[in-house]
């Protein structure tokens, strides 16, 4: 089936095949009828058919021929196998630039990318950065002539391999999930009585591991979702018209948006995604994201029944937690950061979404589909971030595990400034959930100063591990670098100064 005509005649080494154009008119004013015509065709020569080849219209959202073959009648016929991205090296950077979102939304949506009119390594390398930016871990293919096809990046065959990428089937992320757990739960078998032989305490990493991620999950999932809602229900336009221009209204906002919403750092990072992808100044979404995991109820309350109904504790928690969030906000109107800068994708990553859905998806108008959207929306983005979520958590179970004595020999002696910085490092490491890590600082209260307390409750949820792992599924390095730092410094200051004029 072909939705454009194209520029090369087709040709094929077989004589068994029937060809079907569609042209774009049809594709814009009838598809139904294209529809109806491919669903007779298909049941006129079902027992027939080998495999149905489409070739796509190059400046069409990809979102429509998905569209197309979800219709009741082809859904329990055909679906979608394989999608190969025909690559100009000449063109496409080009093309990029006026095709608005129909390119990307095609490379991001292709399993294998091959890659023609390639003159240097230089513009091979240039071209296949650009498209690992759209779609990360894509196939990628050069081909010079139809008997020279290699693929550079693994060093084999590359002909051989190119066939057997188009007859493997689709990794499921769902099913790719528990191959993993499976994976790791025969590891742990296999291999945890041999390292606990060595002295590595492997089952309390393990325990301590599992806790982490029982305790986060929950919340990652209401961040998931209140981040796909947000991406799929609020349009462009209405954020451009509703939010406030200034950055005092805007940063009050996201204070009382951190306030109300009960949200831990888990499930506040891709909410943050969302809002600098929906063009919520930079300063603004760092706000939210610093304050809510913070100063929301859920993390009020449980300070307040670990720390035995303390009330300074807890106002100082709040009150801390809302100067730091809105230093470290204003810290980026210096030296501004634009926000499709600071996203991992670029210029691309504020158009595109990490399940392939583009700013076009926004002509989806029914419940069911919006729904549709958000249930995909949903399930991509969770398992995208939650296996940074995964290694994260597990690498502070380690940390966990080896114990705390050496940060609390470092401070043993020393002075409030040390205090603060070796419990700030301490939460860090810890990478505890925010809703719950006010029973573990009071568990070092006396231990280490009410200062160096407070440095442990408002950093950690700010940046963690396991934080910064999540950070790196959608943000440059160089942003999350500044952002660690600027976190780092901003809360030791506040609460040092606070705790020297006698505020705790």
């Amino acid at each position: 089936m072909q939705f454009e005509s194209g520029e090369e005649e087709f040709q094929s080494q077989h004589i068994n095949y029937d060809k079907m154009i569609f042209p774009k008119k049809d594709l814009e004013q009838q598809p139904a009828r294209i529809v109806e015509r491919i669903y007779s065709y298909i049941q006129e020569h079902l027992e027939n058919l080998d495999e149905i080849w489409v070739e796509w219209n190059g400046v069409v959202p990809f979102s429509q021929l998905r569209d197309i073959l979800l219709q009741n009648s082809l859904r329990k016929l055909c679906k979608i196998q394989k999608v190969i991205h025909m690559a100009d090296g000449l063109r496409t950077e080009n093309l990029l630039g006026r095709t608005g979102a129909a390119l990307p939304e095609q490379i991001a949506n292709s399993d294998l990318s091959v890659v023609r009119n390639v003159n240097s390594i230089k513009d091979y390398k240039r071209i296949h950065r650009m498209l690992e930016t759209i779609n990360p871990g894509i196939a990628i293919y050069e081909m010079k002539n139809h008997k020279d096809l290699h693929k550079k990046l693994y060093g084999r065959r590359a002909y051989e391999d190119f066939y057997k990428q188009l007859s493997k089937g689709k990794e499921q992320p769902l099913g790719l999930f528990f191959v993993t757990i499976l994976l790791i739960v025969s590891s742990y078998f296999i291999v945890g009585n041999f390292l606990e032989n060595f002295g590595v305490p492997f089952n309390i990493i393990i325990n301590i591991f599992i806790g982490i991620i029982l305790q986060a999950f929950p919340f990652l999932l209401i961040g998931v979702i209140l981040s796909s809602m947000i991406q799929v229900f609020v349009p462009q336009s209405f954020i451009e018209r509703r939010f406030p221009k200034s950055l005092g209204w805007g940063m009050l906002v996201a204070i009382l948006g951190g306030f109300c919403l009960p949200v831990c750092d888990c499930a506040s990072i891709p909410i943050f995604r969302s809002l600098v992808r929906k063009g919520i100044p930079l300063p603004v979404a760092i706000t939210f994201m610093t304050a809510a995991p913070v100063i929301n109820p859920v993390v009020i309350l449980s300070t307040y029944y670990a720390f035995s109904a303390n009330l300074t504790v807890v106002m100082g928690r709040v009150v801390f937690g809302i100067v730091a969030a809105i230093t470290i906000g204003i810290s980026f109107t210096i030296k501004k950061s634009n926000n499709s800068k600071v996203l991992s994708g670029g210029t691309l990553d504020q158009i595109m979404c990490s399940c392939g859905c583009y700013e076009d998806s926004q002509s989806i108008t029914s419940l069911s589909g919006k729904v549709g959207l958000l249930i995909r929306h949903s399930q991509v983005e969770f398992f995208s971030v939650g296996k940074y979520l995964v290694i994260g958590s597990f690498i502070a179970s380690i940390i966990q595990a080896l114990g705390t004595g050496s940060f609390i020999t470092a401070q043993s002696g020393a002075g409030l400034a040390i205090s603060i910085i070796v419990m700030m490092a301490m939460s860090f490491v810890l990478s505890l959930c925010s809703s719950s890590d006010a029973v573990v600082a009071r568990s070092f209260a006396n231990q280490f100063p009410l200062g160096a307390i407070m440095g442990f409750l408002v950093f950690g949820p700010m940046m963690d591990i396991k934080n910064v792992m999540m950070l790196s599924a959608g943000f440059s390095k160089g942003f999350i670098a500044r952002l660690l730092l600027t976190s780092f410094v901003v809360c030791f200051t506040v609460v040092f100064i606070f705790a020297r004029l006698g505020g705790i």
